[in-house]
């Protein structure tokens, strides 16, 4: 049987092991995602997984595995491919691109903060915005992705202070889950500032948030919360007014910011 601690970090490692290779040649992080079929930001991921020494021959087996991996991206044509391994007498075949549900996620969100990223230093509390997604089966916060620091409005844009991880946001995390124990399919939730002005634009979008009640500093979630697609902290002493928006996907939920944002954008 193929050891279970190759099965579980093996398209990680080996990844991340090319990209060391391909960068020490002078390789650019966008190239390495082009090549891999993934975003820059993920490749910047692999480039900087620690590496994992395993135990003989399987150590020198996946170095060289590595290395025929970088020779093959080195080539301008090759979109899709396959590498094939012999481990403990299994043939084990490797098809490119590959993304695991939660590299899938990490590209997700960052391309959604990518798209909103004008629109969102509109919208920014001050507290500043952050994203947050979960996996299907996440029950706590290490199931959760979000970008650690939020996201800083820079000369009109929103940036990240580095990219995202499983882990990166307890309150937007907690939040989520908790819409999760009513709506399941809830995956994706962004928090935006809370005024009358976002109000009275969430009318003519004919959505009616849900406004949760706050008990010092946890927010209530009630059944309601499957009736709408967005939630009102009206704050307190010490806590900003926030509007949060979620949805089942990432397309969902930047729908309706960047219809917040066009508004807003159209009205300044």
């Amino acid at each position: 049987m193929m050891p279970v601690e190759l099965t579980g970090n093996l398209f990680k490692e080996l990844r991340g092991r090319a990209c060391r290779l391909l960068s020490e040649e002078g390789w650019t992080q966008s190239r390495l995602g082009k090549s891999l079929g993934v975003s820059q930001v993920m490749a910047g991921n692999y480039l900087h997984t620690l590496p994992t020494h395993f135990a003989e021959p399987i150590e020198s087996d996946l170095q060289e595995a590595a290395q025929s991996l970088a020779e093959i991206l080195k080539s301008d044509n090759v979109s899709r491919w396959t590498l094939k391994l012999i481990v403990d007498d299994q043939e084990l075949s490797l098809r490119f691109p590959f993304q695991d549900s939660r590299e899938t996620i990490l590209v997700q969100i960052a391309d959604m903060r990518r798209r909103l990223s004008n629109l969102i230093t509109l919208l920014s509390p001050q507290v500043r915005v952050n994203i947050a997604m979960a996996t299907s089966n996440a029950v706590d916060k290490s199931g959760i992705a979000a970008f650690p620091g939020r996201l800083t409005p820079v000369d009109g844009r929103a940036r990240p202070l580095s990219s995202p991880k499983f882990g990166g946001s307890s309150h937007l995390s907690n939040l989520l889950l908790e819409i999760r124990k009513f709506n399941s399919d809830a995956c994706v939730i962004i928090n935006l500032r809370w005024d009358s002005v976002v109000s009275d634009l969430l009318k003519r979008m004919k959505i009616r948030p849900l406004v949760l009640q706050r008990e010092g500093e946890i927010l209530v979630m009630n059944k309601e919360v499957i009736k709408t697609e967005a939630l009102v902290d009206e704050g307190g002493h010490g806590f900003e007014p926030s509007l949060y928006v979620f949805g089942d996907s990432t397309e969902s939920v930047a729908r309706i910011v960047e219809e917040l944002g066009h508004s807003l954008e159209v009205m300044a």
